[in-house]
């Protein structure tokens, strides 16, 4: 079931699974041990999320047609900073006939909190799952490249032209060039061109450790290319350039 209020207004965008996706979206799980566990850290601004709910967080208003199906719905609500709420299908009854997962694709530009909510509900009985009224929070952030330490490169959101990013890189992929000087006297920089454009870089490391490094893809921008250098003051240099081939990521 998918309810939508103030249709005029609404930040997002919500459609069945089968919809073509750039990235991956981002999974929120609402488990039935009352934990409620993003797969990421910061949702990307602009991305999208899907929600896996475990049914037996709501166990009450159950029932069954004579033909063995549910006569009820589990119904999930969302609302992106105080916006209008959109409600789309869970579980149960679907009063559309579609019972698919739908995406959640959020507003681009727009950070903040992503709020949530439950209700089930068939005739003459409704229950809540709101966290006691307080609903659940999730912060919204800028897309995300992910370098890890096992070697993946996960895309977080879509990036898009003239709008900001975000590089996190794990120092694990570079694990030489660590001399120290009163401390640790190496860094890491990743280095990147738009469309073949001039190179540029931005550090992504601070005392030793990854920091997240901000980037902002020019207006008109489709192809990113990055790649890393590490090198510390005993003049040691190592490269994290997916063997000379560069990271390549699509921008929109």
């Amino acid at each position: 079931m998918v309810r939508r209020l103030l249709p005029s207004l609404l930040p997002l965008l919500l459609l069945a699974s089968t919809a073509a996706a750039q990235t991956t979206p981002t999974a929120i799980t609402f488990d039935g041990y009352w934990n409620e566990t993003p797969s990421v850290e910061l949702i990307p601004v602009g991305g999208a999320v899907v929600v896996n709910y475990d049914t037996s967080r709501l166990p009450q208003c159950r029932g069954t047609t004579s033909s063995g199906d549910p006569t009820w719905t589990i119904t999930g609500h969302v609302q992106v900073n105080r916006g209008p709420v959109v409600s789309f299908w869970v579980a149960g009854h679907a009063p559309d006939g579609n019972p698919s997962q739908r995406t959640l694709h959020l507003p681009a530009g727009l950070s903040g909190a992503l709020v949530m909510w439950f209700d089930i509900s068939s005739q003459g009985c409704q229950a809540w799952d709101s966290n006691y009224g307080s609903n659940y929070h999730f912060p919204i952030g800028a897309p995300t490249l992910s370098f890890n330490a096992n070697w993946d490169e996960p895309v977080a959101g879509t990036l898009r032209a003239g709008q900001e990013f975000i590089v996190n890189y794990d120092v694990a992929r570079l694990p030489e060039c660590r001399a120290t000087y009163n401390g640790p006297a190496w860094a890491i920089v990743a280095q990147y061109r738009f469309d073949n454009g001039p190179i540029q870089e931005t550090v992504v490391t601070g005392s030793g450790r990854s920091v997240p490094a901000a980037i902002t893809a020019p207006a008109g921008a489709r192809h990113l290319e990055m790649w890393f250098r590490n090198t510390d003051r005993s003049s040691c240099v190592r490269y994290d350039n997916n063997y000379g081939s560069n990271y390549h990521f699509a921008v929109e």
